[in-house]
């Protein structure tokens, strides 16, 4: 059927009125649209009122919401101009309980200027609440650079306060995490105790030294120390060598105060003579005066 070739039919029923003819138009309704309750005829679809001919839910929510038509009649109450006048209506109804003489339906015209100049006032708030609010805590958004006090104004300090807003407890002078100074190079080091660690031992970064007191000897120390553990270890590995098997060596048998006498032990004659001569008693304390004893911890203050 070709929408666009309907035409009016005019019914010439001749009702004469003061001896003229009188032709009435009589405009046909085209049916071209599924009704309501034809969309879906499942018992369990939406709901249809025969009285008011109204479909409050949607007969097809299952479908392509692109190739819907009807969508049911909830979808046009939140949507467009019947949105904007359920608002007017909000809105006339909260001035009228707020004191302001306006009525929708007595003076429509009224209420929607009433509802416009609200809403631009409520725009101009929000603007100057806005500009009040980055006025004071700033923007994150723009690419201004924030100040350090901001940035690192972070603070692990819990405070509690109360109803009135007076502080109870939280304010108290925090002490310092650390015992040490932070950043504090001593002894030319370029770096902080701690910052190297090896075999469970905190030490330097700078000369790898694991004495907190020392002086920082740089690269140079660094080497000496490697090299020294290299020499070390080079020390380990010779002793841990087996020893080579050498010819046998034959003893000297030497005689000592209170040992055995060996039987092929040669005397000298001249020094067992001398010794053998009568030694008096003032010689013997006198070289018992003069005789230093090694293994005497008071020998350097007797003579």
């Amino acid at each position: 059927m070709d929408f666009a070739k309907v035409e009016k039919r005019v019914r010439t029923t001749v009702p004469v009125v003061h001896g003229m003819m009188e032709a009435q138009e009589l405009n046909l309704r085209i049916r071209e649209d599924t009704a309501k309750y034809l969309l879906n005829l499942d018992v369990n679809s939406a709901y249809y009122d025969p009285k008011t001919r109204s479909m409050r839910e949607d007969p097809l929510p299952d479908a392509d919401p692109n190739e819907k038509f009807y969508a049911g009649d909830n979808r046009y109450r939140v949507s467009g101009q019947a949105l904007e006048f359920k608002q007017l209506n909000i809105h006339a109804w909260e001035a009228f309980e707020k004191g302001q003489d306006v009525h929708m339906q007595a003076a429509p015209s009224q209420a929607e200027l009433l509802f416009k100049n609200y809403k631009v006032i409520k725009e101009q708030l929000k603007s100057k609440m806005k500009d009040a609010i980055m006025e004071k805590y700033g923007n994150a958004a723009t690419v201004e650079e924030l100040p350090k006090e901001l940035l690192f104004g972070q603070t692990e300090k819990e405070v509690e306060y109360d109803r009135a807003g007076r502080v109870i407890k939280g304010m108290e002078t925090s002490l310092p995490k650390s015992k040490y100074e932070e950043d504090v190079y001593i002894n030319n080091h370029t770096s902080v105790w701690g910052s190297w660690w090896k075999d469970h031992q905190w030490g330097y970064k700078c000369c790898k030294q694991t004495i907190r007191n020392s002086y920082c000897t740089g690269a140079a120390g660094i080497e000496a120390s490697e090299s020294a553990a290299n020499l070390m270890k080079a020390n380990i590995d010779r002793k841990a060598q087996p020893l080579k098997t050498s010819s046998p060596t034959e003893e000297k048998r030497l005689a000592t105060w209170g040992a055995e006498i060996p039987e092929d032990l040669v005397l000298d004659q001249k020094k067992l003579g001398d010794a053998l001569k009568k030694v008096t008693p003032e010689e013997m304390e006198a070289y018992r005066m003069k005789k230093v004893h090694h293994d005497d911890p008071m020998k350097d203050f007797v003579h």
